[in-house]
Order: C-alpha cells, then structure tokens, then sequence
C-alpha cells in the first residue's frame, strides 16, 4: 500500500485509478480574452485566440492551472519526493490571510524539532463555504508521522475552532503513492467542485521556500513542457519525432495582432452606444412622439401674434385732448 495512515474511504481512493486532470474541469474557449486580439504565428501567419491567464476569474484559465500545478508537483516529486501529508480543516470560516498566518506559527514551532520541514499547501472549499489545506509534507521522517500529527495537531486546535477528530495525517512511502495523491487528493480539490467563487483573491496554492527542488518559475516551465511533449505523444508520435516537433515550436515567434484598426474598434463602440437612441427614431416604434415642425413653419406664429399686440395697443390709446387758443396744430 502506497499511502497509509488515512480512513479507510480516503485510501481506496487514492488507490484508485488516477483521475483524468481534464475530467469536471471547464471546457472551451478563455471569454475574457478580447475578440479582436489574436495571437499570430511569425513563421506560418496563423491566428489563435489567447488566454487571458487569470485563474481566479476564468474557468477556462483555472484548467490549465490545476493541469501545470500537478505536473509541476509531480516532476518535483520525481527529484525529492514528500514523506507525508496532512489535512487540516476548522468550524470556523477563516480567510486565506487568516490561514497563512496560522500555518506560519505551525511551521515556526515545527522547526524546533524538525528544522528541515517544508511543505506545500493547497486549499479547498468545502459546500458550507469553509475553507481546510492539504499540506505535502518534506524534511521529516515516515517513522515520526504520530509525532509531527501531535505537534501541528495541537498547535492548530489551540488557535482556530477545530477539534483533533477532524484533522488527518499520512505516510507516503513510495513515488507511486505520490503520483495518485497528486492526481486523485490535489486535482479534485482544484477543480470546480471545491475551487473558490470567481472573483476570489488569493492563491490557491503555494509553498514554502525550499519545497521545490529549483525556483518555481523554472518548475513551471519545465510542466509547461512536459505537457506539450504529453500532448504530441498521446497524438501518436514517436518520442523522438515528438521531441523535434517540440524544440521547432519553441524557435516559433509570437506577437499580438488585431484584427480591427483603433479606428474600427471606436466605430463599433460608437455604433453600440447610438444602438438604443436608433430604436427609439425608427417609425416602425408605435410609442414615438410626433416630432415638432422646424425652421420658418415655427416663428410665423411669433411674428403674428406680436403684430396682433401692437394693434390692440393702439387701439386702447386714449385719444388726444383739444388744442387751445393760440396753438397750432401739427400735422399727425
């Protein structure tokens, strides 16, 4: 048995055939790339849409990251892999902040007995919305699993509102086990069933510093890789032609191109905000107002109503008082 010290359930599991990665994950294209953006091929001219790599507010991005996060985990295991995993989860609902910093004081009292432990944690939501971590554990020996569970245990229950019965640990005794608990445990728990709502911020996943064999930008990369030699393999290829097809493609230079000028684009988002206000003319609108004369039609009426005052005025004159003796009278 690959992995041990874990319930019954949990270990026929992970025992199990491996999960596909692209199973339950989110299929299709990146909505949030823009539709008027591609990215182009140098050498051939072709068009492809983009990525627009945010994991915590696409779906689409998040498969590719839960794919890359487990590839790079596995490579790593290849080199040094971990001895032991730990599962802690509370009642209360605790933020990723909240959750990092508890894992802090975890390690700081963990060092003291252990002085080379790592690890790598990833959390999952649970239906109620509470968040728990898987943690992979390095740097202690399988003998003294009961021991670290204690410490760590105790430590955690003391701060969050836990209770030991709830929290789990295991022994991973072969690179076997560790491939199928990265497949089975963390690609579960990255996928939709447990990933956080869009819109969430934090990470995922993360590391402590000496985790990984080398940085994790490089570990990242080198999965990248892995993946598209994967992918030209599962096609059929031999390795050796796959291998070739795969150092052409990475010679291959990409640009983003567009396919609308500035020009169009400010056309279309000028044509998109008339939109209402072009319904609102059309005769075919039952509810349209009629629309009121322009030009000379407009001040005919002014004019003639202003000479009709004029009239009236005149008319209401009170008329001129008699001359006196010795005036002369004008001409009106």
């Amino acid at each position: 048995m690959a992995i041990s010290g874990c319930e019954p359930d949990l270990a026929a599991a992970i025992e199990a055939a491996p999960l596909d990665l692209h199973e339950g994950i989110a299929t299709g294209g990146c909505d949030r790339w823009p539709e008027h953006l591609r990215l182009l091929n140098q050498a051939t001219g072709e068009l492809l849409p983009g990525r627009c790599r945010a994991t915590n507010l696409c779906r689409y991005c998040q498969t590719f990251y839960v794919i890359e996060t487990v590839e790079m985990l596995t490579l790593d295991a290849v080199e040094y892999a971990p001895t032991l995993w730990l599962v802690l989860t509370a009642r209360e609902h605790l933020t990723r902040k909240t959750f990092n910093a508890h894992l802090k004081h975890l390690r700081r009292v963990a060092r003291r007995t252990w002085p080379l432990i790592e690890w790598f944690v990833q959390v999952e939501f649970q239906r109620r919305g509470a968040l728990h971590g898987n943690l992979l554990i390095k740097g202690v020996p399988i003998e003294q699993r009961d021991e670290l569970h204690q410490v760590l245990v105790t430590e955690w229950c003391a701060r969050v509102d836990a209770e030991p019965v709830g929290q789990w640990s295991g022994v991973i005794e072969d690179g076997v086990g560790v491939v199928r608990y990265l497949q089975k445990t963390l690609s579960h728990g990255l996928k939709r069933e447990q990933a956080p709502p869009i819109g969430w911020r934090g990470h995922r996943t993360s590391q402590t510093r000496g985790y990984l064999v080398r940085p994790a930008s490089v570990m990242r990369a080198e999965a990248k890789r892995s993946l598209r030699l994967k992918r030209k393999l599962w096609r059929g290829l031999s390795l050796e032609v796959a291998q070739h097809e795969l150092a052409e493609d990475e010679q291959v230079a990409w640009s983003i191109h567009s396919t609308l000028s500035g020009r169009d684009v400010d056309r279309e988002r000028a044509e998109s905000a008339r939109a209402p206000f072009r319904d609102l003319r059309s005769p075919t609108n039952p509810d349209r107002e009629p629309r009121a004369t322009t030009g000379a039609t407009e001040s005919a009426p002014a004019v003639t109503s202003t000479r009709a005052s004029r009239t009236n005025r005149s008319l209401l004159r009170p008329p001129a008082a008699p001359a006196r003796s010795g005036e002369t009278l004008s001409a009106p």
